[in-house]
């Protein structure tokens, strides 16, 4: 599975590369630090997965996954958040999965296990 983190922190990106590069079936495919280097990696790259952190610089968190969306429909979000009040928030945005950075790091693999199997996308409005 092809998988692009984008999170503003690079302490952040290195420990998830390092953790999930050594996971079988998963390539990290790039980084980005803002919603721009998101983007231009995102058509680039054409990744299966992006790790997303909720408060990426660049654009607001509901019109980024919008733009994600228009370029890959298929894409499995998985949405990052820093502490577990911030989940009520962001349900309502267009992501497959939210987990928080505090949550046991065994979470985030069974997450990235799951996104190999998506949940069927909703019919549009």
């Amino acid at each position: 599975m092809k998988i692009l983190i984008a999170d503003p922190q690079p302490k952040v990106r290195h420990a998830l590369f390092v953790w999930i590069s050594g996971q079988p079936g998963c390539e990290i495919v790039g980084q980005a630090g803002d919603a721009g280097e998101l983007m231009a990696l995102l058509e680039r790259l054409s990744p299966e997965v992006v790790i997303l952190d909720r408060d990426l610089p660049g654009l607001p968190p509901a019109e980024l996954v919008a733009c994600m969306r228009q370029a890959q429909n298929q894409l499995v979000i998985i949405m990052l958040i820093s502490a577990p009040l911030e989940r009520c928030f962001s349900v309502k945005l267009d992501v497959d999965y939210v987990i928080s950075k505090v949550d046991p790091p065994g979470r985030m693999l069974d997450v990235i296990r799951s996104a190999g199997n998506p949940r069927p996308k909703k019919p549009p409005a």
